[in-house]
This record gives C-alpha cells, sequence and structure tokens, in this order.
C-alpha cells in the first residue's frame, strides 16, 4: 500500500507542475511579440489537457463541474 500511495502522489504532483508550467509558458508566448501569437486556450482547457478532472479544475477555479465541462465544449 505504501508504494501505491507514494505513486499516487507523485502522479497528483506531476499534473500540478505540468498545469503551472501550462500557464506560465502561454502567458510567455502571449506577453514575447517576437514569438508567433499562440492560438487562444482557454485556462479550463490547458488543465484538461494536463490531466486535471473536471471537479479539480471546477474546484481551483471556482466553477462547477458542469460549468467546466460547457466550456470545454465550446472548444
Amino acid at each position: 500500500m505504501p508504494d501505491e500511495e507514494a505513486a499516487g502522489l507523485l502522479k497528483a504532483i506531476d499534473i500540478k507542475l505540468g498545469a503551472l508550467l501550462a500557464i506560465e509558458i502561454q502567458r510567455l508566448l502571449i506577453e514575447d511579440s517576437n514569438l508567433a501569437k499562440p492560438r487562444p486556450r482557454s485556462v479550463d482547457k490547458m488543465l484538461s489537457d494536463v490531466g486535471l478532472s473536471n471537479a479539480q479544475i471546477g474546484a481551483l477555479l471556482g466553477k462547477t463541474r458542469q460549468g467546466v465541462g460547457a466550456t470545454l465544449a465550446k472548444e
């Protein structure tokens, strides 16, 4: 059991680091005029792409799971 618990914890940390990295890279791409303009992406989509569930995204952004789902369905 301790190995499974550690693996779960490491996966959760990996997902959160991926989310932070995705958001920071998007910000840098938008701010740097020397780079090609990135396509617009919502924060919901970036967080979903790194593996967070709709419920987790909703908790982070102060939305409902259904609200996150509606935003993702538009993209």
